[in-house]
């Protein structure tokens, strides 16, 4: 064996450790949050919009004490309309801030969903509180003795906590399938890039000829 090859292999070149780019993920997660929110706040105003005009119930003295109630068939309806129209917003909203957080970001994909769920838990909070403020108070707090037989403004109100969560749910949903939406369709546009053509090109050099349009005798 000559002296060359009992010599050891040379060692591999050191692997560069790639930086993560902490600026520009807080950038977009900041800024995804932030348009979370604020179309959180705007949502407040239509929900409202939506809910109003509140309806009017009277304050009657029941074995529990004095109690505000609407007893109307429309009065009934408008209490369950509040819930309802919150949650149609948060999921329409959210499935749209999802789509947007996903063609500005697509660098930081994992900035994107941190700022969705803090963007869309902000968003949840100020829809309720731009709704409530702009809504009549609450009837309840004039159910005294002095009121009986007095009437108040409905107030709108969301029932549980489930509503809140159409907004994470909303936004998280549209995100994932809009991201499988986008693969499936650059897989598709490289499969088809990858196939033959159907009419092979004419090898160079040979004389294209064009077809003979005259009629046959």
């Amino acid at each position: 064996m000559t002296h060359q090859q009992l010599q050891p292999p040379p060692p591999a070149p050191p692997v560069e450790r790639r930086r993560v780019p902490w600026r520009e993920v807080a950038l977009v997660a900041g800024a995804v949050a932030a348009g979370c929110a604020v179309v959180g706040a705007g949502a407040g105003w239509l929900w409202y919009q939506w809910w109003a005009p509140a309806n009017t119930g009277t304050i009657y003295d029941t074995v529990d004490g004095p109690k505000w109630y609407d007893l109307t068939d429309q009065g009934v309806a408008h209490q369950f309309d509040g819930p309802a129209q919150y949650a149609v917003i948060a999921l329409g909203l959210g499935a749209v801030l999802g789509v947007l957080a996903l063609l500005v970001s697509r660098r930081q994909p994992v900035a994107a969903v941190a700022g969705l769920i803090v963007g869309t838990a902000a968003a949840a909070y100020l829809c309720y509180l731009v709704g409530t403020e702009l809504s009549p108070p609450d009837p309840q707090t004039f159910a005294t003795e002095a009121n009986i037989d007095k009437e108040y403004p409905a107030a709108i109100e969301v029932s549980g906590w489930t509503p809140f969560l159409c907004w994470p749910l909303g936004a998280l949903g549209a995100y994932s399938v809009a991201v499988l939406t986008m693969s499936w369709l650059g897989t598709t546009r490289s499969r088809l890039d990858e196939l033959p053509p159907l009419v092979a090109p004419p090898a160079h050099g040979t004389p294209v000829t064009a077809p003979d349009d005259r009629p046959a005798p």
